[in-house]
């Protein structure tokens, strides 16, 4: 008859007490009324789970519980097949299922140790062969009661052992003096095998074999997994005969005789891998204590492991953010240095990536007959690939403007080029701005980017740059893309604007985006401004400072850059600053 059978309480051992499971659906919980499996416990819901049965074939749910169900030290999310042994715990409470047969000889009742669990026996020609499993998490008295009673060369051992998993932070050469130890202190093992557990499956990391073999060995997935699913130390002392294995097919093509299992239970109680030891002799068998060593070895392994992982991790980290430190500079060289310095005309700039470095770009640069080209670019992204590209726009930018007379025929082949080069599923935003000084002359060419801002002073308004018809497709998205330009006559306290979205992207705590109304109120000149508020360097303060209020120390969402220049008004002196960068 399948019944549950109660292991473990919040009181600690339980006499094994049988609960039937009569085939009808059984609602386990709290509550007497509802319930047909009552656990009188306040940290049990009302209706916790239920098992229920179709075809012969048992499952269990959970039922929206607030401290969940776990199947086999994993939480279940749906509908949950029951297979025999299963264990199951709900809150403190531990229950394994089990399904009686006529055929099948009864397991040895427990000891008044909780952890050894049920045994399987089988027949093999007149003698006994047992497989043994222990918690691999029990509780410490058991443990300490083994190493009381265990002789000093076990003692010794477990001391050489952890000398051994605390002499190196390395993951590689800590798998490898876990084996070596292992096989100084099992001299009947043939076979030892590490495996860690790697998206979401179980992979060998060391195999060390006592016998030589041209044959690659390989390990029993069904012991490593009864052991890793389970949370269980298994010990088999014969698993061809083993009936509680279901005559695996792996375990006959091994020829594998005596074998232990035990998963390597790391610091927060779960397990990150197992460790299998067997021998292909009969007549070398392991034994229980063997077992409850092993047991030991797995945790203290699995925490060392742990360490070292994490230790590598950090490692990692480190190298990452050197990586990215190098990145860094580099794209600070990449930037402008020094502000341009043009007479008549005020310059500012700001760079403020999301990130330890961005995606956003900006130059000036200086071309034929006097003129210089204001860029402003917003590449797709952010981070590291974001930042490859900004590396590779900036000199193409140059080589394009510098060598095309014409901006928009220059961005179109800018497009080409970096489309046949490829940009990997990105695009780039850009907006280049041609200044003519001796004629005050401004030719646009923009390419999906934000439109930028013209304050006329004269008057008192505040304009886009660019005609709709002329507001071109992001670069790096359609081939052969005919840009076109728009041409402006700059007056005396004319400023112009560039600024990425990471501007208009800018969150306060509530949410709200500081949005293009925003930047429209801080630009637009009024009739009343003085001279020094209409040059580019305060306008730019002005805006950048209005979005840190805005945001008010939310974390900066996307990268910001602002780029500004204009005509000096009369009795206004150019900024002496330099561009501001905060990386």
């Amino acid at each position: 008859m399948p019944m549950l059978v109660l292991l473990k309480s919040p009181d600690g051992p339980a006499p094994r007490r049988q609960i039937p499971l009569t085939g009808e659906p059984q609602t386990i919980g709290r509550d007497a009324e509802r319930c047909q499996i009552v656990i009188p416990h306040a940290s049990v819901s009302r209706e916790h789970a239920r098992i229920t049965q179709e075809n012969g074939i048992y499952y269990i749910e959970d039922l929206n519980s607030r401290n969940h169900t776990f199947v086999n030290s994993r939480q279940i999310t749906e509908r949950t097949r029951l297979n025999p042994d299963d264990r199951i715990r709900i809150c403190d409470y531990l229950f394994v299922f089990q399904v009686e047969k006529e055929t099948q000889v009864r397991p040895r009742p427990l000891t008044s140790d909780w952890r050894k669990g049920a045994s399987a026996e089988v027949d093999d020609e007149g003698g006994q062969e047992t497989a043994t499993t222990i918690e691999a998490s029990g509780n410490q008295d058991s443990v300490r009661h083994f190493l009381q009673a265990a002789p000093s060369e076990r003692l010794r051992a477990l001391l050489d052992i952890s000398r051994s998993l605390s002499s190196t932070l390395e993951l590689e050469p800590l798998l490898r003096q876990v084996t070596d130890v292992l096989f100084q202190v099992f001299r009947q093992a043939d076979r030892c095998f590490v495996l860690l557990m790697e998206e979401n499956r179980l992979v060998p990391k060391v195999v060390k074999t006592r016998r030589a073999s041209d044959e690659t060995p390989r390990y029993s997935r069904t012991v490593v997994r009864r052991a890793f699913e389970s949370g269980q130390s298994f010990l088999t002392e014969d698993a061809s005969m083993d009936a509680s294995l279901g005559g695996a097919v792996s375990i006959a093509e091994l020829r594998i005789r005596s074998a232990m299992c035990v998963p390597m239970i790391g610091a927060d109680g779960q397990p990150i891998g197992a460790i299998q030891i067997d021998t292909l002799d009969r007549g070398r068998k392991f034994t229980q204590d063997d077992l409850h060593l092993l047991t030991i070895v797995g945790n203290m392994a699995g925490v060392a492991i742990q360490k070292a992982f994490f230790y590598e991790q950090s490692l990692k980290r480190q190298r990452e953010e050197k990586e990215i430190e190098l990145a860094r500079k580099v794209q600070i060289g990449l930037l402008p240095q020094k502000l341009p310095a043009i007479p008549g005309y005020d310059f500012y700039a700001y760079y403020n990536p999301a990130r330890m470095i961005g995606g956003d770009y900006y130059d000036f640069i200086p071309l034929p007959d006097g003129r210089l080209a204001i860029v402003l670019g917003d590449v797709a992204g952010k981070g590291v690939p974001a930042a490859l590209l900004v590396a590779k726009l900036s000199s193409e930018v140059r080589y394009h403007l510098l060598t095309t007379a014409d901006p928009a025929l220059a961005v179109t082949s800018l497009n080409n080029h970096l489309i046949q080069a490829g940009l990997q599923d990105r695009f780039v935003t850009l907006a280049v701005l041609v200044l003519e000084p001796n004629t005050h002359q401004l030719t646009v060419v923009n390419a999906g980017h934000l439109k930028p801002k013209w304050a006329r002073a004269g008057q008192y308004e505040l304009v886009d740059l660019g005609q709709p018809e002329n507001q071109g497709v992001p670069l790096g998205i359609v081939p052969d893309f005919p840009y076109a330009a728009d041409k402006y006559q700059l007056d005396v306290g004319d400023t112009i604007t560039l600024f990425t979205d990471g501007v208009t992207d800018a969150l306060d705590a509530e949410g709200e985006f500081f949005g293009m109304g925003r930047v429209d109120y801080i630009l637009r000149p009024e009739p009343d401004d003085p001279p020094s508020s209409l040059t580019a360097s305060y306008r730019g303060q002005r805006l950048v400072e209005a979005v840190h209020n805005h945001a008010h120390g939310h974390p900066q969402n996307d990268d910001i850059a602002v780029v500004c220049f204009g005509r000096l008004p009369p009795g206004a002196a150019p900024s002496t600053g330099s561009p501001v960068y905060m990386i």
